[in-house]
């Protein structure tokens, strides 16, 4: 699993939450870590927040710009950070993604101010311990 032991070596990731019904949905996602943490940047109308917000279980793939997965899917849980802890999400993400992330972040707060994506809120993501298997291959 690359990107939990080299974590700025992937920029791209696929996020997999849970419908009411129990199918999973992909979708892109920018992740940015910090120790143990991962964190995501997202309106907060978003159908992934929508879906966290009823069942936390995640999984996240290394993936392609459009999110086609490139590597083993990991499992964790997610939760939706308060406004409080924004700003420690957001130092990870610029960090990582630079002058990248500050468009995202232009592009989202525009879209809250058309009242369509709604505010921005940071999700944050706790992968499990990978299983023994994963760990001898």
């Amino acid at each position: 699993m690359r990107f939990r032991d080299d974590p700025d070596g992937d920029r791209f990731f696929a996020l997999r939450t849970f419908r009411r019904d129990g199918r999973a949905t992909a979708t892109p996602v920018w992740l940015a870590p910090v120790g143990d943490h991962w964190y995501a940047y997202t309106p907060s109308r978003s159908w992934k927040v929508v879906r966290i917000r009823r069942t936390p279980r995640i999984e996240i793939a290394p993936s392609t710009f459009d999110g086609t997965p490139t590597g083993a899917w990991l499992t964790g849980n997610a939760r939706i950070l308060p406004t409080a802890e924004l700003p420690a999400a957001k130092r990870a993400m610029l960090a990582k993604y630079g002058t990248a992330f500050r468009w995202f972040m232009l592009v989202t707060f525009l879209g809250r101010w058309r009242r369509r994506g709604g505010p921005a809120v940071a999700l944050e993501f706790v992968l499990d311990e990978p299983s023994a298997e994963d760990t001898t291959t």
